[in-house]
């Protein structure tokens, strides 16, 4: 009764405290003490080592389910996979650090669960079971005055605060009737709580410049176009949903306008890249870029590219024929004077968009599932890429001629937004401003698309950036370099709005170095390793003797 009564404490605290399933976020500071107190009962009852995963996996279940369950509505199948697997990760790792604490048995080995769990979070970001939505990090998405500090340590350094806290709260209930020893753990945690808290307001204060840097006036779309039932129908064209999308964007287009964001897979229906200017939905396109005063587009589309030779293991045969294509998602930025350029979503979603290690095992295309028009592996960039526009200056009273400016942009493709690594490098590569286009209707009206956004806020934080977010369903909006949400759309409504960011140049430590704390948790596991083996080393000497 005392195992099932800690098990479910335990989930229901990580459920509460996550965005949107609950938002009472000081709950995530004792989340995991009932999943202690609950190992801590285990060991005194000597149970085998399977009832220990068994009762850890219900936790970790519980947990993903409660927070993610709208998973489920885009693809059962795929919800459950993601439902168990995640959770026997979780399982795994947790074991795995409560077996290595029972066996060095030290003060410091119960600490190294931070460490541990930090390379979890650290590794769940880089390979093809890819899923980072329950990184401890993102619960503080709706309380981004506590974490301006992630610009120094990105969101792990999160998900060390809150390991930390919960750890030390079950030392503090362990030692609590020895005074002196409460007194001491009781001040720990009351500073390690307050201190970063104290400096993140400090730091909310500093996050905007006094010398503003040269503004960029946007308009955001939102087409509100269903994706279960308008967007890949079979009488739905490119051509229709761009006379949606300019329409929606002339009602707020300026002189002053310098980009129109639009959504992904604003373009449903796949076409070739290199045959771009053919198609007549193109045309419109670039015609109407040419009209506007001096505003740039930037959209998504579902594109093609052909190969004479197999490329990667998203390539394709024609039948019939020696040539290969690849499908991707992707971004496409028309400009009044340069070429067309496209960027490929670098991060899938699995199961989606990528068939998990089909690189090594290739028949597991064969069971891809079918989402938004595509199956199988998409083809991706090799590494993060930005995109230039020229912002004109079209005031003759200022300059005797057209000034052009290069704005550098960050497209971030919906599930990429997660990805605080991904981004920070697009900004170490000159990205003045993060532009995210999703299309989170596969969900309903569901915690999901709140949380997709609510996310985004810990990019702008992570590298001082603007956000402009358009979704085709979901949430829009615009966040400023603080986190700090400056415009939203409602739910299921067809909209555009204007947005006047400021463009910056300047780089955080954390665009700077990324994952830094990942590799302090490296240096932290190693040594630690090496004192455990030098400790068993004089161990086996002394029996010997």
């Amino acid at each position: 009764m005392k195992n099932s009564l800690f098990a479910l404490l335990s989930s229901s605290l990580l459920i509460l405290s996550f965005p949107y399933t609950g938002s009472f976020t000081p709950f995530i500071f004792i989340g995991l003490f009932p999943l202690l107190l609950l190992r801590q009962e285990l060991i005194r009852s000597e149970k085998k080592p399977w009832m220990y995963a068994i009762w850890y996996y219900i936790v970790f279940l519980i947990w993903n389910i409660g927070t993610t369950w709208w998973v489920a509505n885009a693809s059962l199948s795929g919800g459950i996979f993601a439902f168990t697997i995640n959770a026997l990760l979780m399982t795994i790792v947790f074991g795995f650090w409560s077996i290595l604490d029972r066996k060095m048995n030290t003060r410091y080995s119960f600490f190294m669960l931070i460490p541990i769990w930090i390379l979890f979070e650290f590794s769940h970001q880089r390979w093809d079971l890819s899923w980072p939505w329950l990184t401890f990090g993102n619960y503080f998405s709706v309380r981004t005055g506590w974490v301006q500090w992630y610009e120094w340590t990105g969101t792990l350094g999160g998900s060390a605060w809150i390991l930390l806290v919960n750890l030390l709260i079950y030392r503090l209930y362990n030692v609590y009737r020895v005074v002196a020893k409460r007194n001491q753990y009781i001040i720990t945690i009351l500073s390690i709580l307050i201190v970063p808290i104290v400096v993140s307001q400090i730091l909310q204060v500093l996050a905007i410049p006094t010398l503003q840097p040269k503004p960029l006036n946007a308009v955001v779309v939102q087409p509100n176009i269903d994706p279960y039932e308008e967007k890949f129908a079979v009488s739905a064209t490119n051509e229709g949903f761009v006379d949606s999308i300019l329409s929606l964007a002339n009602t707020c287009i300026t002189p002053q306008t310098d980009l129109v964001l639009a959504p992904e897979t604003a373009l449903p229906l796949s076409f070739l890249e290199d045959r771009f200017e053919t198609f007549t939905f193109s045309q419109n396109l670039l015609q109407q870029v040419q009209k506007w005063p001096k505003a740039n587009l930037l959209i998504g589309a579902s594109t093609v590219k052909l190969f004479n030779q197999k490329k990667s293991v998203a390539s394709t045969p024609i039948p019939g024929e020696q040539r290969w294509y690849e499908s991707y998602n992707s971004t496409l930025l028309l400009t009044k004077s340069n070429p067309p350029q496209f960027v490929h979503k670098s991060k899938l979603v699995p199961g989606v968009e990528l068939i998990p290690f089909s690189k090594y095992l290739p028949f597991l295309s064969s069971i891809a599932i079918e989402n938004g028009g595509t199956s199988g592996t998409l083809g991706i960039e090799d590494e993060p890429m930005i995109m230039t526009l020229s912002q004109r200056d079209n005031d003759p009273s200022k300059h005797s001629h057209i000034e052009a400016n290069k704005v550098v942009i960050a497209p971030i493709i919906c599930y990429e937004s997660i990805y605080g690594d991904f981004v920070r490098k697009q900004v170490q590569k000159g990205a003045q401003i993060l532009c995210i286009v999703t299309n989170d209707g596969w969900w309903g009206d569901t915690p999901g698309y709140k949380q997709h956004f609510s996310f985004a806020r810990l990019r702008a934080i992570e590298t001082r950036r603007w956000v402009l977010r358009s979704a085709n369903t979901g949430t829009s909006g615009s966040i400023d370099p603080s986190g700090k949400i400056i415009q939203k759309t409602p739910y299921w409504t067809k909209t555009a709005f204007t947005q006047t960011v400021q463009l910056r140049s300047d780089k955080t430590f954390y665009a700077t170095y990324g994952d830094w704390v990942a590799g302090l948790s490296v240096s932290w596991v190693f040594i630690s390793f090496s004192i455990f083996l030098q400790h068993l080393s004089k161990k086996t000497r002394k029996l010997q003797q």
